[in-house]
């Protein structure tokens, strides 16, 4: 798989995308810029967050949208959803859009997501971690889902990271 490297989130809209992070306050504007992107093509965005990280994505996309544009973003719980089967997986974000979604599947929506991926302390994550970001990779490639995973980079070790390039097709660079 040929990973390309990209600065803007504006004009992408399918595949399977890396973003390594160190500041939050550049996180939350990457996760703000990719959100309304989707907004400007009548899209979806479902987040996969932490609790504390969500009131600072809201805030920051309630300063500049109305109700009814608000309403096409829907969050999940990172914990939620990784853990959702008792043991870290990635599950499918189908799984969860019935849920989030009223009417869904009588939509016609295109959706797109962004997940923070985070785990607990685990000795035995790195293959889990490896293996759930392969199947999601299947997902996203066979919905031509739109999907970015990002990752704290101080959580990321030498070998999660060189698993990780290998099952994204795209790996988001912040500008120098």
């Amino acid at each position: 798989m040929q990973l390309k490297e990209v600065n803007e989130l504006a004009g992408l809209t399918k595949g399977h995308g890396l973003y390594f992070f160190k500041d939050q306050e550049l996180y939350v504007s990457r996760l703000v810029d990719f959100v309304l992107s989707g907004l400007d093509h009548d899209e979806y965005s479902i987040i996969i967050e932490n609790d504390r990280i969500i009131p600072l994505i809201t805030r920051r996309l309630k300063e500049s949208l109305d109700e009814s544009k608000f309403e096409k973003i829907k969050f999940i719980n990172n914990y939620d959803f990784y853990y959702a089967k008792g043991d870290f997986s990635i599950n499918s974000i189908f799984d969860f859009l019935p849920n989030l979604i009223d009417g869904y599947s009588e939509l016609d929506v295109v959706i797109r997501s962004w997940a923070h991926v985070e785990w607990r302390d685990n000795h035995e994550i790195s293959q889990k971690l490896i293996l759930s970001e392969q199947a999601a990779d299947v997902i996203v490639s066979d919905t031509e889902l739109l999907s970015v995973c990002a990752y704290d980079s101080e959580r990321v070790s030498m070998e999660i990271e060189t698993g990780l390039l290998n099952c994204h097709n795209f790996l988001i660079k912040d500008k120098a």
